[in-house]
């Protein structure tokens, strides 16, 4: 197909350049009825090409022109059958992909780390979580997903299973070997799910991992705003083979995407798409080169750590830095804390670790600089921070979570809850792993490890309480 073509950027700069009196929304109407500070900061260009569905811009929820040429040229980019645009993120992708295959009591097969979306999607599907045991990299403290040996042996004590489930990669660029677990799955007739949300770059390059639709996954979603040139909240959905149906993964999209879909988060996936396969083993070529640049560099820094390999069949992302501060004894929150006071900021930090995202449009300067910011971290006595205990053990589940989801609710005092089955999803962010899930019983673990991420100045989601004085469990 033509990658050159830019489908949807072009029919969108023909429509805000018509000129035509609109009587439609949205309200602020192509900018001349902007609040006077937005349109002073960002321009009329912006508001001009924030439109509707007007003649000659397709609808996303029935495509057929610009918007359906533009995900068949992402689709033909990736090698998938089909490519949704998403505009809710990858989360909307996660939804629809599990919604397509499994109902309640279905039982699907995933790691327990998984995004909170994924969560959101067992509640809305009624699906039955068929959790993964967790192995832990020790000395950064951080989950492996797992491999294919791990699913093969739940697949045996779960032979009604409807579908496998799988990060390609973590928050920490750790890639499975997916080939295999898509071998797994086609073994015995699944669909491979595959939330490949920081993976769009994969294949580019041979340093980086193979894509997820050429290592056989049935459903992938990408989040193109994380690591290509999109607009955040802008993603996609590719689709393969016939192992998952095609018109109920858009009947999905139908019930969980916005009737208003914004146009600028719609052009900015096809011209990112276009980017990508115009340049993007030479934008990869750039990331990789500047991120073994500043691996070099980071490694001669003492009390600092570098991820640079997983044995055990595992790949990672090469461009994504992470960053142990264990042995300079700070925190990772502390840690980006002062990374950021000296004028960088970073992807994330967990407890132990802090996660450094490299660009193409990245320089040697900028490397230098986000080393001596490490450099002055490492270095801040005085400013540890708490560093917090070990991830817990997954708690026993009582309930599904749409049940738990479902059922009546009360209010607890936190020191009261173990024992209670949980009906919140409790994610702390980042990385957004749910430490406790809507049909889990809360154990005292479970509570102080709470308590202990909370001191070290991490966020929780999906509380109630904010400030974790109370729980809601099942009455």
């Amino acid at each position: 197909m033509q990658q050159t073509r830019r489908p949807l950027v072009e029919a969108l700069k023909r429509c805000a350049g018509k000129g035509l009196t609109a009587f439609h929304t949205p309200g602020h109407l192509q900018g001349k009825a902007a609040p006077p500070a937005l349109r002073q900061w960002w321009g009329r260009p912006v508001f001009e090409a924030d439109l509707t569905e007007v003649p000659g811009l397709d609808d996303l929820h029935a495509p057929s022109g610009a918007i359906r040429k533009a995900q068949d040229l992402a689709a033909d980019l990736a090698g998938a059958g089909r490519t949704f645009f998403l505009v809710n993120g990858s989360t909307a992708g996660i939804h629809a992909m599990l919604l397509a295959c499994a109902g309640p009591g279905d039982k699907v097969i995933l790691p327990r780390t998984v995004h909170r979306a994924v969560v959101a999607a067992l509640v809305l599907s009624g699906a039955e979580p068929v959790f993964l045991p967790v192995r832990r990299l020790d000395d950064f403290d951080i989950p492996l997903p797992p491999p294919e040996a791990v699913y093969r042996e739940s697949l045996v004590r779960n032979p009604d299973a409807r579908a496998l489930f799988t990060v390609y990669p973590d928050y920490y660029g750790v890639a499975v070997d997916l080939a295999a677990l898509a071998g797994v799955a086609h073994e015995h007739g699944l669909p491979l799910l595959a939330d490949a949300a920081h993976g769009v770059l994969f294949g580019y390059r041979p340093e980086m991992p193979a894509g997820a639709v050429a290592c056989g996954a049935d459903a992938v979603v990408e989040s193109v705003h994380k690591r290509a040139g999109a607009l955040t909240q802008a993603a996609w959905l590719h689709v393969q083979g016939n192992r998952l149906d095609r018109e109920r993964v858009g009947q999905a999209l139908l019930l969980l995407t916005t009737t208003s879909p914004s146009y600028l988060l719609l052009a900015s996936l096809d011209a990112a798409r276009r980017q990508l396969a115009l340049s993007g083993p030479r934008i990869c070529r750039r990331q990789v080169e500047l991120a073994g640049d500043a691996r070099q560099a980071l490694s001669r820094l003492p009390g600092v750590r570098v991820l640079s390999e997983v044995h055990g069949g595992y790949r990672i992302d090469p461009t994504r830095l992470v960053l142990n501060f264990n042995q300079a004894g700070i925190s990772g929150p502390a840690a980006a804390g002062v990374m950021y006071r000296s004028g960088v900021a970073v992807e994330m930090a967990d407890c132990r670790n802090v996660v450094v995202l490299l660009s193409s449009a990245h320089g040697a300067r900028d490397v230098k600089r986000m080393v001596k910011a490490a450099e002055a971290a490492a270095a801040a006595r005085g400013r540890r921070g708490t560093i917090c205990p070990r991830f817990p053990e997954a708690p026993p589940r009582r309930l599904t979570p749409r049940e738990a989801w479902l059922a009546a609710a009360e209010s607890v005092p936190v020191v009261k809850a173990p024992g209670r089955v949980s009906v919140e999803m409790v994610a702390v962010t980042p990385p957004g792993f749910p430490v406790l899930l809507p049909g889990e019983e809360v154990t005292h673990e479970v509570v102080s490890y709470l308590h202990a991420v909370r001191a070290a100045g991490l966020t929780v989601h999906g509380v109630a309480d904010p400030e974790l004085k109370s729980l809601r469990v099942v009455r």
